[in-house]
């Protein structure tokens, strides 16, 4: 196969999101609590008339329609890697080695930090292997006020890495990761920005096999990509339960995001290997600081602008996965309440069908399985109890379970290359981690109804282990 030249790609001046996408979103709380009024009032109707109960045969219906596509579907292949010959910048003699280097888009690599001295070394050292032009290459670290060694750890790395940039943030400056992307990025000048984690492991051809998606169009829906997210993998896989759990987790959300972009539904940032364009961020009022996943905030106003999110089975990127139930949860609540606010926030876009029949379609799907259908469960569960019926929402979630079950197995048998009764193993660990979600939507959503500020964020602890 032939090596891939990078074009650049067209300017998107037609992209366009309305004013109240850009505007703090407002009256969560009372959103939040509508929706659970109407779950539980639904839930009780079709207990009360047996004849709601074809409500959930016919939705189940339209799911595994839906379902049938996602795993039928084979993704595309992704391009080429760039070619560049990394002679031509170091060569003396040459006149200008920038003018002599192919069409090749300055990145800005991202990195906030705040009291990560266990684990910046690492990804630092990572950074300095890139297969880049230096001279198309900013690497900015952004220290958050840290009161360990990053500061120290970050003027020692400037040493060995010319290229590398450091912005300290003063104290009180509020926003958490998003304030500090956004501070920084006046600062920049490229045209891609890539977001990595203080805990990541970056591959050395990571730019390399990435940038090619943004010069493309996405064949099937015809719209230009405005961002790329790389799978994520674990890089203290073995220490216990819930690192193991992590991995066949994130396999299953790599081979679902994989499909889901093969059907033309809803591609997803993931925060931590993110890559985006510059132009499309700025449209998008960049980072939001009123929300606690940004990565997820962002995914909705790309597509509601009109543009794709790529997404690379490999290169993956490697992040720590947390060790301990207590680390779990704080960090799956911020997740799922993250996660629960963007449809709070922008249904009426959502509703508007701006992102068009396919994405809505898929973006219903997962909305109902992910969120609505663990805070319906509570309801069904009292009925079944003290009236003795039978579980109404049993289609859906018999539906659910076969669903992730096809994930975690085609997920860990792609991504680890697993096989026989070793995958079935871990494809059973997997199912009994996840039931973790259960809980923390359950008590995300009563809480988000009650609770007038949101979640105060809780910082995942670092320790540097591999």
């Amino acid at each position: 196969m032939s090596e891939f030249v990078w074009s650049e790609p067209e300017p998107l001046e037609d992209l366009h999101l309305p004013d109240w996408l850009l505007t703090t979103a407002q009256r969560r709380r009372l959103k939040a609590l509508l929706v659970l009024v109407l779950v539980w009032g639904l839930v009780s109707l079709m207990h009360l008339l047996p004849v709601a109960r074809w409500f959930t045969i016919g939705l189940a219906t339209l799911m595994v329609i839906h379902i049938n596509r996602l795993f039928r579907l084979q993704p595309p292949a992704p391009p080429p890697p760039l070619s560049w010959d990394p002679q031509q910048e170091l060569d003396p003699e040459a006149e200008s080695s920038e003018a002599k280097l192919p069409a090749l888009p300055r990145v800005a690599v991202l990195i906030p930090a705040k009291n990560e001295s266990a684990v910046l070394p690492r990804l630092l050292d990572s950074l300095a292997q890139l297969q880049y032009p230096t001279s198309h290459l900013e690497l900015w670290a952004i220290d958050d006020d840290s009161s360990d060694t990053t500061p120290d750890i970050l003027r020692e790395a400037q040493t060995r890495i010319p290229h590398l940039r450091v912005y300290p943030r003063q104290p009180g400056r509020g926003g958490g990761k998003s304030g500090a992307l956004n501070e920084v990025l006046p600062f920049t000048q490229a045209e891609i920005l890539l977001v990595c984690d203080a805990d990541s492991v970056v591959p050395s051809d990571f730019l390399t096999r990435t940038l090619p998606l943004f010069a493309q169009t996405q064949r099937a829906s015809r719209r230009a990509v405005g961002a790329v997210q790389v799978r994520k993998a674990i890089s203290n896989a073995g220490i216990n339960f819930w690192t193991r759990g992590q991995v066949a987790e994130m396999a299953s959300d790599s081979y679902l995001q994989q499909q889901r972009v093969a059907v033309r539904g809803i591609g997803e940032l993931r925060g931590n290997g993110q890559l985006i364009r510059r132009d499309v961020l700025e449209k998008c009022g960049g980072w939001n600081e009123g929300t606690l996943t940004d990565d997820l905030d962002l995914t909705f106003k790309l597509h509601l602008a009109g543009v794709d999110i790529a997404f690379l089975m490999e290169p993956a990127i490697a992040e720590e996965g947390v060790t301990s139930w207590q680390s779990l949860w704080h960090q799956r609540c911020r997740w799922a309440e993250g996660g629960y606010q963007r449809y709070l926030d922008y249904w009426p876009g959502i509703l508007s069908r701006r992102m068009g029949v396919a994405k809505t379609l898929d973006l219903w799907a997962f909305f109902i399985s992910q969120y609505l259908l663990p805070m319906a469960l509570v309801p069904d569960t009292l009925w079944v109890l003290f009236t003795g019926h039978s579980s109404v929402l049993l289609p859906l979630n018999a539906l659910v379970m076969g669903c992730l079950t096809v994930a975690f197995y085609r997920g860990l048998r792609q991504v680890e290359g697993l096989q026989g009764r070793q995958l079935w193993w871990r494809t059973a660990l997997g199912l009994v981690y996840m039931l973790h979600w259960l809980p923390v939507m359950i008590a995300t959503t009563a809480r988000m109804c009650v609770q007038p500020k949101r979640l105060k964020w809780v910082k995942t602890v670092h320790h540097g282990a591999v």
